[in-house]
């Protein structure tokens, strides 16, 4: 596998050569459409961590018939074995997908339905269930998340021949950057290390009080085991911290990410305990919105917790230029064979931090707020032309990212003209970055602590 993805990494390298230029097309070229990759997250859902309310949050869940109708057409695939049960996957009536998020979630697949039809999908080429490819984490939510987004790409009609596969084989090891376990041992000490540098920890001095307070005015919400929860990007609680704060007799307050999440939840409902504020849960997010990111930016930790992903995404392109490459070769219809075997829509069902992650690790600008229920990452695929003596021929593969529909533009490449960060970057460059080497040293003593 790894010599074939080099070999289509230098096949690609060889067909950029002939482009003028590495920041953005050739004015004279045509582009099209080739793939689109949809990174989405999940639609509305309960807390996560158990409040005392079950009941509520039982009313606020969809029927049984409307999770019925919302699977038809769909099969789950899942590894024998089984998949490990992550901290945030939730209990009962809590960390699942509301009857709101199931509507947000269909809105979303008519939104897709219509940015792609006329440019991916076609009257020669239409949306079929054969051109597309779903994966998903192994939670409630983020598959109910995908299946109702496909009743709303498909207008709701009922789906002919074979029924669509979602993948969540071993998903819950890397398609979120906090697995438990972690993919790699050292995760979690990196994690550690670098939540103490010096300004991460001022940050949590000054916001501690913060942190108190609100745990307090949640406490007569709070349910069973909602102080076990754990989850989060540095967020994870070991059994000696626990055990040296039980012998301080010092009161620990919730995680940022739990105290995050249930304000949220709690807010939209209008169910915000009368001590707590709209601004104390603004200041909240945005506490935990710079958490995540100080960390997941830092390159180490971004490739150590999304590589894997990261990685995949580019392989996906990577496979479907290779395969209408070869089919161009072999003189046979290109487009038909090529969307069964590489599918044009491939559509990953995941979760905010998996966002969060994927920008980081992929270097692309930071939104201004924090990527709310329903949010998409996409990834397209571009295919550069120019014409030849008897045909067009391709020069160049571009891949644009865009979050809710506004482009982001990628820190690590510049455009030559303007020097600002790159609208679109090719293909074979966003390979050569995602394998990219990074260390960290002590800085004391100049010694190798982590690299990747």
């Amino acid at each position: 596998m790894v010599k074939a993805s080099l070999l289509l990494r230098a096949c690609l390298l060889v067909a950029s050569s002939s482009a003028s230029s590495f920041s953005k097309p050739n004015p004279n070229s045509k582009l099209h459409l080739q793939q689109v990759l949809v990174i989405h997250r999940h639609g509305d859902r309960s807390p996560i961590t158990p409040l005392k309310d079950e009941d509520f949050w039982q009313t606020q869940l969809p029927q049984s018939h409307v999770l019925e109708g919302i699977a038809k057409g769909t099969t789950l695939i899942r590894p024998p074995e089984g998949n490990p049960i992550h901290g945030a996957h939730g209990r009962g009536p809590f960390g699942q997908l509301t009857m709101m998020g199931v509507l947000q979630m269909a809105s979303l697949g008519e939104r897709l339905r219509e940015e792609l039809t006329g440019t991916l999908f076609t009257e020669e080429r239409p949306l079929h269930p054969n051109r597309i490819r779903i994966m998903s984490t192994d939670f409630h939510r983020t598959i109910q998340s995908v299946q109702a987004l496909l009743t709303g790409l498909f207008e709701g009609a009922q789906l002919e021949g074979p029924a669509i596969e979602i993948d969540v084989r071993r998903t819950n090891s890397y398609l979120i950057p906090d697995p438990q376990p972690r993919q790699f041992p050292k995760q979690l000490v990196l994690e550690s290390h670098l939540a103490k540098r010096p300004h991460l920890v001022e940050k949590e001095k000054e916001l501690n009080e913060l942190a108190h307070r609100v745990t307090d005015a949640l406490q007569e919400h709070l349910g069973e085991g909602a102080m076990g929860v754990s989850f989060g990007i540095g967020e994870e609680k070991s059994q000696d911290t626990d055990d040296v704060n039980a012998k301080k007799k010092r009161k620990r307050p919730l995680a940022w990410a739990q105290l995050a999440e249930i304000l949220i939840c709690l807010h939209s409902r209008d169910l915000l305990p009368p001590t707590l504020s709209k601004q104390d849960v603004d200041e909240v997010n945005k506490h935990v919105a710079w958490r995540w990111f100080e960390n997941l930016s830092h390159p180490v930790l971004a490739k150590s917790a999304m590589w894997k992903f990261a990685n995949k995404l580019v392989e996906d392109m990577e496979q479907k230029v290779a395969c209408v490459q070869k089919r161009e070769e072999e003189g046979v219809e290109v487009e038909e064979e090529c969307d069964v075997e590489e599918p044009v829509l491939c559509i990953y069902s995941a979760h905010d931090s998996t966002l969060i992650g994927l920008l980081c690790v992929l270097q692309l600008e930071q939104p201004e707020t924090w990527p709310e229920y329903g949010s998409y990452l996409k990834a397209e695929l571009i295919r550069e032309d120019i014409d030849g003596d008897s045909e067009s021929k391709a020069v160049q593969h571009w891949v644009r990212f865009s979050l809710n529909g506004q482009v982001l533009r990628s820190t690590w490449m510049r455009d030559d003209e303007s020097n600002e960060a790159a609208e679109m970057v090719p293909l074979s460059k966003l390979s050569e970055m995602i394998h990219d080497e990074h260390d960290i040293y002590c800085e004391r003593t100049g010694t190798k602590l982590f690299t990747w």
